[in-house]
């Protein structure tokens, strides 16, 4: 009479495990960058959106970008009179939810020491990743550059900046409007407050890609911005970020893109003679 075998041996078992284990092992990693990938596309996808609503914001304002804040009595609540440039686009945009990439899982703060002219989106407690740009300091300049930023100093307050025109630009399609900046230092932004909003000044320090310590000339700050530059800049997708030209094109960048020839990417007057620090 034949006998029926009805398990596995102990050794069947551990190649199957063994097999298992190995598959895991490959399967693994490989699902994890295209889960990352996902994100990256995503957030890209949002920055297109924000892109568009910026294009059409100035199809209504006369061929002029945002402020970086209006002043406009606050509404539902509010304690601040300052539009920040998230909001003056939402009318354009599909979902507020579109201003958080991700991938941005930064720690922020508490809603409660920050100013809003919404007072709903105090509530709300959306994430924000993406800034606008302003007036950024280069080498060239030897600090703060009037020739950088879609929005530009007007005044002697500190939130007095306006939209640029289009006219202004020599390069529309080359001049970065809107970038990728998760909270890392101050963990201030949410949409719906002024804080955080700008991108301004040394806060070129935050972009993807930069290796701290500084391992090439690309690394170094620029003037004015050494002590910004100790801490460690946005994680962002393998060291690329996300990035809104200012004709509405966004596309992916590697941090020596946007450091390269003294940020030549936030000029709004491209130089014939591209300045090499």
């Amino acid at each position: 009479m034949m006998r029926v075998r009805l398990g596995f041996t102990l050794i069947e078992l551990l190649v199957v495990i063994a097999i298992i284990a190995i598959l895991a092992a490959v399967l693994f990693p490989v699902m994890i960058q295209a889960k990352e990938s996902a994100k990256q596309s995503a957030c890209l996808q949002n920055e297109r959106q924000i892109g568009m609503a910026t294009m059409m914001y100035q199809s209504d304002f006369d061929d002029h970008f945002p402020a970086w804040a209006i002043l406009s009595p606050p509404i539902n609540g509010g304690n601040s009179s300052y539009v920040p440039p998230d909001l003056q686009v939402m009318p354009y945009v599909m979902n507020d939810h579109m201003w958080t990439c991700p991938s941005d899982r930064s720690a922020r703060d508490d809603v409660g020491r920050l100013p809003w002219w919404d007072g709903n989106y105090k509530l709300k407690k959306i994430f924000r990743s993406y800034s606008y740009v302003g007036p950024l300091n280069t080498d060239q300049a030897r600090g703060l550059d009037y020739n950088t930023g879609v929005f530009k100093w007007v005044g002697p307050g500190p939130w007095t900046m306006n939209g640029r025109s289009t006219s202004e630009f020599s390069e529309l399609s080359e001049t970065v409007a809107w970038v990728e900046q998760w909270s890392i230092s101050v963990a201030d932004q949410y949409v719906g407050t002024i804080w955080g909003s700008g991108f301004i000044n040394c806060d070129t320090c935050k972009l993807a890609g930069r290796n701290v310590p500084a391992q090439n000339d690309s690394d170094r700050a620029p003037y004015g911005c050494a002590n910004w530059y100790r801490g460690k800049p946005t994680p962002g997708h393998r060291n690329m970020g996300n990035y809104v030209f200012a004709d509405g094109h966004a596309k992916v960048l590697k941090w020596t893109q946007v450091r390269g020839n003294d940020f030549y990417a936030f000029k709004v007057q491209k130089p014939d003679q591209q300045f090499v620090p």
